[in-house]
């Protein structure tokens, strides 16, 4: 019974104590004897589960940030890459329907010379075309971007400079669709201005002659 005292005693100093300790029994002889493995106490803590080394944690916490830190890192890249697909996008789209199959619904439309084709994204993203049918007269034909369907037509009778322009193209060796093939890129724009065809691909200006489908840059 002494013996079991001592053995609940030092227990419970050691749980106040917070710490571990070897319980070292007294068998009644003048030697102390050493507690079998089965007498010592391990101590726990208060979850009733053994605390982690410090750097144990340490090498959790930095194994976390480096996890972060690279999908981080990887959260980026992606963005920067859709970033990049989106303004790609956004200067190579005109619509569905071309330069030059908007010109085609539109003669097919109204038969005549094409004057200009000009992609109004304003709005309703239509091509906008303008057709010369003798004298000052000029049709604008407005093409959907998307189906390619005529949408609205307006005539114009006396359009200034109509006539002029219309001589100088109709003896051209170089249509407006002819101009808008010379030149890499998505056409938004071209248009009969000053003797010669201008062209526009997103942000970049194109002239091209009237006898050679020959594009240069402008600027």
């Amino acid at each position: 019974m002494k013996r079991n005292a001592v053995i609940a005693a030092l227990t419970a100093v050691a749980v106040i104590g917070g710490g571990a300790a070897a319980v070292a029994v007294s068998s009644g002889d003048d030697a102390p004897a050493t507690a079998s493995p089965a007498d010592r106490v391990s101590l726990v803590s208060g979850t009733g589960q053994e605390s982690a080394a410090p750097a144990d944690r340490d090498d959790d916490r930095d194994d976390d940030r480096d996890a972060k830190g690279d999908d981080d890192r990887d959260d980026r890249r992606d963005d920067d890459k859709d970033d990049q697909s989106d303004d790609q996008d956004a200067a190579a789209d005109p619509g569905n329907v071309t330069v030059a199959q908007a010109i085609a619904a539109a003669l097919k439309h109204t038969s005549g010379t094409v004057l200009s084709a000009d992609l109004d994204d304003d709005g309703d993203r239509r091509w906008e075309v303008e057709v010369a049918t003798g004298g000052s007269t000029v049709h604008e034909i407005d093409v959907d971007s998307t189906t390619g369907k005529v949408v609205r037509t307006e005539t114009d009778r006396d359009e200034d400079d109509a006539a002029a322009e219309l001589k100088a193209v109709q003896g051209a060796k170089v249509s407006a669709r002819d101009a808008a093939a010379a030149v890499d890129g998505a056409v938004t724009s071209v248009e009969f201005d000053d003797g010669r065809w201008e062209v526009e691909v997103g942000e970049a200006d194109w002239t091209v002659p009237l006898d050679t489908p020959r594009a240069s840059r402008e600027g």
